[in-house]
């Protein structure tokens, strides 16, 4: 038989104090992330929610080819729905979805150079670096095969302009 003293119950209620205080402080200590992570906005149809117009995310990297999605595969991610090919797509999506959404949210990087947010078209793509990005046109999407990383800076240095001209 164990006989609790006051002593012992103030330790005990002590330990637990320090505990608790651990544990909260840890919790303002770690930086937390939005639930939508991605520094850019996702072009989306308005009137249907789709991103990539409806196109696979996934399917760019996998077969290297714009593949349409089927609503029987359909995901919710970034306040977008997005289409996939098969089961297995959505699977890749669901695991890493940052992975997979086209660089400046699917913006035409010529256009972000101009200053202005066009949509890209989701046939007109190139992967640079495990990223996707989309183009407006196949000039546009030529030029950037010719100087990738150029064309990416000069965008990237416009995108924070153009992400506020855009409406949330």
């Amino acid at each position: 038989m164990i006989i609790q003293t006051n002593q012992t119950s103030r330790r005990q209620d002590w330990v637990s104090f320090i505990a608790r205080a651990i544990v909260l402080s840890l919790f303002f200590l770690i930086p937390c992330q939005p639930v939508n992570a991605l520094d850019e906005r996702i072009v989306f149809d308005p009137y249907t929610g789709l991103s990539l117009g409806g196109y696979d995310p996934v399917a760019y990297f996998v077969g290297g080819a714009a593949v349409p999605g089927l609503a029987d595969y359909e995901e919710v991610y970034g306040d977008t729905y997005w289409h996939f090919a098969t089961e297995a797509n959505a699977a890749a999506f669901r695991a890493a979805p940052a992975a997979y959404i086209p660089g400046f949210g699917g913006y035409s990087m010529a256009a972000i150079i101009r200053g202005v947010a066009q949509p890209g078209n989701p046939a007109l793509f190139a992967i640079h670096r495990n990223r996707l990005y989309l183009f407006a046109s196949e000039d546009e999407r030529q030029a950037f095969l010719a100087d990738p990383e150029a064309m990416i800076a000069a965008a990237a240095a416009n995108w924070p302009e153009v992400l506020k001209r855009l409406a949330y």
